[in-house]
């Protein structure tokens, strides 16, 4: 895995990539449906807000609390234990809150994200206490930059410009993806087609699609590329 300093660096280049695209959208507040079913394109925009704020809850761990920090694999299967009516409504409820002005709101909020993050890694590969529990600085910036390139791709499909994707930041995604696959299913398999790959973990692309995009192959040729049906969306 990259640095911690790398890992922030790749954290900004994705979010100003981003962002220079979020400047294209003629209504960042729209209600228009998104490719999240459920969610408008106002809600999914706002949604990246959150990114940022999850960064601004962090907090050092205190005498007494649970410090054992969970892998990077740990903490992405927390999502799908949450309730998703809950996190529909936080989502919906966050729009709202910003629909005058969703990009100075987000922003703000990024600045003052990216400000503590450059604070954090001075300070090592430290355990901190997020919403979800105990994890290193390190895995918890490339969760972060998870969601970032994820919804990158949610959002694509609106403007008829190329994804707001870093391809480094795509390229760590994509690794880290295919540890914590490794790591629960113990298939031996590499990515091919990166985009790909990132779509399938993710459960934005089916596995059967996946595969004929040659999202990965097998580590050695005659193990034959395995079925990863059951054990996907990873997040």
């Amino acid at each position: 895995m990259p640095t911690l300093a790398a890992t922030a660096t790749d954290l900004r280049e994705q979010w100003e990539r981003l962002r220079a695209w979020l400047e294209e959208l003629p209504d960042p507040a729209s209600d228009e449906p998104s490719t999240l079913p459920g969610w408008s394109l106002g809600v999914l925009v706002a949604h990246l807000g959150r990114v940022w704020d999850s960064i601004r809850a962090l907090r050092t761990p205190e005498p007494g609390d649970d410090a054992e920090p969970l892998t990077l694999a740990e903490y992405l299967a927390t999502y799908r234990a949450d309730d998703p009516e809950r996190l529909d409504r936080l989502a919906h409820e966050v729009a709202a809150s910003v629909r005058q002005d969703p990009l100075a709101a987000i922003d703000a909020l990024a600045e003052d994200a990216l400000a503590r993050v450059d604070d954090l890694v001075a300070e090592g590969d430290v355990v901190l206490l997020a919403r979800r529990g105990p994890i290193r600085l390190g895995d918890f910036l490339v969760s972060r930059l998870i969601e970032l390139v994820v919804h990158a791709y949610d959002l694509a499909p609106t403007l008829p410009l190329p994804p707001p994707v870093d391809p480094t930041a795509r390229t760590l995604v994509a690794q880290a993806l295919l540890d914590v696959g490794t790591q629960r299913t113990g298939t031996a398999i590499e990515v091919a087609d990166e985009t790909a790959w990132v779509l399938a973990a993710s459960g934005r692309l089916d596995w059967r699609s996946a595969v004929a995009r040659g999202a990965v192959r097998p580590s050695a040729v005659s193990d034959g590329t395995p079925d990863l049906t059951d054990a996907l969306p990873l997040l």
